[in-house]
């Protein structure tokens, strides 16, 4: 029985540690974000400032890493429309992200508002650079 329950925490360890080494090359660089075909967004991400493109729009973002494959963006700048939209007496959300799968050069990722769980977006993203 201590070597089935050993056995099943090293698997669950193993498991969690792996996925997080896939995540990390996609902490830095150049992405796109394409649905149905169509180029949503162009992204550029350091470690610390992340700036997308949509368009003639850019909006940039703080980004604090909460783990391996989640982390949280911070408006920063742009789309002021959106902004000017909110009211005035909520606070600023922040976008938390969690990459739910990696494949090669593409992760999928679900995003959520931390104050809004009615927002939810999913979308795939291909690292270009």
């Amino acid at each position: 029985m201590k070597r089935i329950i050993s056995l099943s925490i090293l698997i669950l360890v193993y498991g969690l540690s792996y996925s997080q080494e896939n995540c990390d090359k996609f902490k830095i660089g150049e992405f796109q974000n394409i649905e149905n075909g169509i180029l949503k967004a162009k992204i550029q991400r350091n470690d610390s400032i992340q700036t997308e493109e949509y368009g003639e729009k850019k909006i940039t973002l703080k980004i604090i890493w909460i783990d391996g494959c989640s982390y949280r963006l911070k408006f920063l700048d742009g789309n002021e429309a959106f902004w000017k939209s909110r009211p005035k007496d909520k606070p600023t959300p922040d976008l938390i992200v969690k990459i739910t799968n990696v494949n090669g050069n593409k992760y999928t990722q679900e995003s959520k508002f931390d104050i809004d769980n009615d927002f939810a977006y999913k979308s795939e993203i291909t690292k270009i650079e």
